[in-house]
């Protein structure tokens, strides 16, 4: 999609560190999101979008469903079982057809921006990844 990534040919992503990730329900809401975003001053390389069932296995690594992670998650170690739970709650919205967008956003004022752009153009689900904490952005 233009305006954002969409890590085509990338069979899997790291952890989000410093992001906002968020639900969108459709293709004119996501595109309408990175736009508000690309004019907000939000770069390509500051937006990842994934869509649909075809991306969701690009999360199964990053949330501990298969491969490295996988093992550090059994045993309770790295990540920690929070940061999976939420990213499965992203793979399954992406397997209902919704879209996931994630914002690099490393300071406050950038996360009140991001928070406030993407919940006017009707995302919900809203968590932020930060360096030491996982933190639900609404209910």
């Amino acid at each position: 999609m233009e305006g954002a990534t969409n890590f085509e040919g990338k069979e899997k992503l790291n952890h989000p560190e410093n992001q906002i990730y968020a639900i969108l329900d459709d293709s004119v809401r996501s595109s309408a999101a990175i736009s508000a975003l690309n004019r907000a001053g939000f770069s390509e390389d500051m937006i990842g979008i994934l869509s649909g069932p075809a991306d969701a296995s690009k999360l199964d690594a990053v949330s501990g469903k298969e491969g490295f992670f996988a093992k550090l998650f059994s045993i309770g170690v790295e990540m920690g079982d929070r940061d999976a739970d939420y990213l499965q709650f992203y793979r399954k919205a992406l397997m209902q057809g919704k879209s996931v967008i994630a914002v690099i956003a490393a300071d406050d004022a950038t996360r009140g921006k991001v928070h406030e752009l993407l919940k006017a153009q009707g995302a919900h689900g809203m968590t932020l990844f930060g360096q030491f904490v996982v933190e639900a952005l609404e209910g």
